[in-house]
């Protein structure tokens, strides 16, 4: 380039952009919450079982023990005794008869079930919102 020539200048740009957040307050939620209380009543059925014992005599020699034994719903145990005599014996003496009873008694019982009830109010809006929740009961 010589002097006596002017130079053009052509200016380059470069742009950038900036984003900037800023929280503000747009509103408010207060939150109202009651517990009812209220007693119910609670019916069981219960079972219970007894076993009843009958001795049966049966006085009959044997020659060696009889095994326990299920006859139906009756378990039926041998009771062994040994007499002296002029020789020995065995006597089957008794039998145990054991049988499975049951019966049933119905009870009440009383309780405490809560329920909580919520209703929520939003604030610093023009619209305000109010919600209730769906009832939960608790048993306690």
């Amino acid at each position: 380039m010589q002097s006596n020539e002017l130079a053009e200048v052509i200016p380059v740009i470069h742009e950038t952009l900036r984003i900037e957040k800023r929280e503000f307050e747009s509103g408010r939620v207060v939150v109202h919450k009651t517990v009812t209380e209220r007693d119910e009543v609670a019916e069981v059925l219960l079972r219970q079982q007894d076993l009843v014992v009958e001795r049966v005599p049966v006085g009959r020699i044997v020659l060696e023990a009889p095994p326990t034994r299920q006859d139906g719903d009756t378990l039926i145990v041998p009771i062994l005794e040994e007499i002296l005599v002029v020789e020995k014996r065995l006597i089957l003496k008794e039998e145990l008869h054991i049988r499975k009873q049951s019966s049933e008694r119905a009870e009440q019982h009383t309780v405490r079930l809560r329920t909580e009830h919520v209703e929520i109010e939003q604030t610093g809006r023009e619209a305000s919102i109010k919600a209730t929740t769906h009832d939960k009961e608790t048993l306690v």
